[in-house]
């Protein structure tokens, strides 16, 4: 599991890579709003929001689940690229990361409101099945059971059968 975290880690430190070399060469950070929405409220939240969404949408970072050592990693090599927080604001974000999104504890994806970020991120579909699951979705509606994602065209539901136990639909 330590191995997972640290690749986890190293992922999301490629992933906002080109933004901070991007702003360490004098130009401005790419204009994102912020949003916490599809985040799981608690406490923390909006500093989480108000200080990872300076440089990358705040939903993203948190699409990745890590132990708690990997998220204080994380939250501490981002100072070091220029994120800006007190301690007691740094201590809030790596609190709210690791209540909600623990590496230890996979909470199971709910296939009728899981956004496309975390069907890739989760289930490790590829952008292009996620987006046809969400599109079906959309379409035909909530799914009533996992085997209903058999329908979706394109996608490919061995992936889906292997990781049936990170997956519900209600």
């Amino acid at each position: 599991m330590k191995t997972f975290s640290l690749i986890a880690a190293a992922s999301i430190l490629s992933l906002f890579a080109t933004t901070i070399v991007v702003s360490g060469q004098g130009a401005s950070p790419p204009a994102v709003t912020p949003s916490g929405e599809g985040l799981p409220d608690g406490p923390g939240k909006d500093v989480m929001v108000r200080t990872c969404g300076v440089c990358h949408e705040p939903r993203r970072a948190a699409s990745v689940r890590l132990t708690r050592d990997g998220w204080a990693t994380v939250v501490e090599d981002m100072v070091r690229r220029g994120a800006k927080g007190s301690d007691a604001d740094l201590a809030a974000i790596v609190d709210y990361l690791s209540t909600n999104f623990l590496g230890e504890a996979p909470r199971p994806l709910n296939i009728n409101s899981a956004p496309q970020i975390d069907f890739e991120s989760v289930l490790e579909l590829l952008r292009r099945e996620a987006a046809a699951v969400v599109a079906y979705r959309e379409k035909h509606g909530a799914f009533k059971t996992v085997d209903d994602l058999k329908k979706v065209p394109g996608l490919d539901f061995k992936k889906i059968d292997s990781k049936r136990d990170r997956i519900v639909a209600f």
